[in-house]
């Protein structure tokens, strides 16, 4: 009994390391992200870097509205390589999704990747709604905007 309860207490302080994994993005996985196909459902892919204040308001309120519809998946891209800074800043949003953070490929040819046209400007979001269609927006969103862009109640 006291060694299920050693394991149990083990696995619980290894559970918030893992929530702030990354999985390293380059140019191949940037574009199949960016694809409308790849997402079948409401999804948002939220491009933040860890000095950005405007980043930080789309991430809480992302985090709101995943609350409030279950329906909305988000994706959230650090645009910057993974440090040990990136995580915790992260965990404070409570944001399920996959997470991911610049990779070994030249940031500049993920970006391109990512979208051709941006300019490199955050925060960056993409908003597919699941049947093939996909906005792009810099700057700070509203709930109004994403529930237009994805056709949502919040």
């Amino acid at each position: 009994m006291r060694k299920n309860l050693l394991l149990l207490l083990a696995a619980l302080l290894v559970l918030p390391v893992q929530a702030a994994d990354f999985t390293p993005l380059n140019k191949l996985t940037a574009a199949q992200l960016l694809d409308p196909a790849s997402h079948r459902q409401p999804t948002i892919v939220a491009l933040w870097s860890s000095d950005c204040s405007h980043c930080k308001k789309n991430l809480e309120l992302l985090s709101t509205l995943v609350k409030s519809n279950k329906q909305l998946r988000v994706i959230t891209v650090a645009a910057e390589t993974d440090s040990a800074i990136l995580g915790p800043l992260l965990d404070r949003y409570h944001l399920p999704g996959p997470r991911y953070a610049y990779g070994n490929d030249n940031p500049d040819a993920i970006a391109y990747a990512i979208d051709p046209n941006w300019s490199g400007e955050l925060p960056r979001t993409f908003l597919f709604n699941g049947a093939g269609r996909k906005e792009k927006v810099s700057g700070v969103i509203s709930a109004q905007f994403v529930e237009k862009a994805l056709g949502l109640r919040f």
